[in-house]
């Protein structure tokens, strides 16, 4: 992909009728993507993709692939407590 990727993704949840920031993505060219889980029950499938890779078509993009990680987050995905926020400087 020759689009930029993101360096910075947040998981919100808006469970309770509340936005609140639940775990965040970091990367850099020539770094692994890191993961801060800030609410550990509510940033579980932040830990989920970052332990298991995103779901993507057939398979899962794991962290270990960087940018397309990153941009694989930002996917449009059905959920309803969710979502994934590019928030990259």
């Amino acid at each position: 992909m020759t689009e930029q990727a993101p360096t910075r993704v947040a998981l919100y949840t808006f469970a309770q009728h509340t936005s609140r920031r639940v775990a965040e993505f970091r990367w850099q060219p020539g770094q692994a993507v890191s993961l801060d889980v800030l609410d550990p029950e509510w940033g579980a499938l932040a830990r989920d993709f970052y332990d298991n890779g995103v779901p993507a078509g057939p398979g899962r993009v794991p962290p270990q692939a960087g940018p397309d990680f990153m941009r694989a987050l930002l996917q449009r995905f059905r959920m309803s407590y969710y979502k994934f926020v590019d928030e990259s400087d």
